[in-house]
């Protein structure tokens, strides 16, 4: 299975070549028309170069354009190369005892849907019923549950059974 950086690393990486590989194409048959003489080349012939010219330039300027626009403001965190839990948050007994840098700091490391996961629990003191936490974010709850499995291998919150649904506990609440 590819991981999701590794995938986006590929998808550059091959854009990139697509783009030179485009360029160089350009570069030749802008070239054709300077070395040899265009009055001695049919007009078939011209009219191919020229489409052909136009095609290249859309496949370079959808190759560039892809590579401005799959830029993200923060890199995510490669899944591979992340800790499943992370130590100093592990570690913290309760939340009086948590650093608000370390804290922060979590929160940062989070892609941006775990990120708003867990900012609202924060919001909500530390603890939510699930069901609501699908209200409040507008995620669907396989989306939900899906971002709390990966909060919980990282140790950042628990599920307790709470009639039918659960509730989500961040782990920094426990004593």
């Amino acid at each position: 299975m590819v991981e999701s950086g590794d995938s986006a690393h590929r998808t550059r990486t091959l854009a990139l070549a697509v783009l030179g590989g485009t360029l160089a194409l350009l570069i030749l048959l802008i070239a054709i028309p300077l070395v040899v003489p265009h009055e001695s080349l049919p007009e078939p012939i011209i009219v191919f170069v020229s489409i052909f010219i136009l095609i290249a330039a859309l496949i370079a300027g959808i190759a560039l354009a892809y590579l401005f626009l799959a830029r993200s403001p923060s890199a995510p965190v490669n899944p591979a190369r992340a800790p499943t839990q992370i130590p100093i948050l592990a570690q913290m007994k309760s939340a009086s005892q948590a650093d608000p840098a370390y804290q922060d700091l979590a929160i940062r490391l989070l892609d941006g849907d775990e990120r708003r996961v867990m900012k609202v629990l924060v919001e909500a003191k530390g603890s939510i019923l699930q069901r609501d936490l699908v209200r409040i974010t507008a995620f669907s709850e396989a989306k939900v549950s899906r971002l709390l499995d990966r909060l919980e291998e990282r140790g950042l919150v628990r599920r307790e059974r709470h009639g039918m649904s659960n509730r989500i506990r961040l782990t920094l609440d426990q004593t």
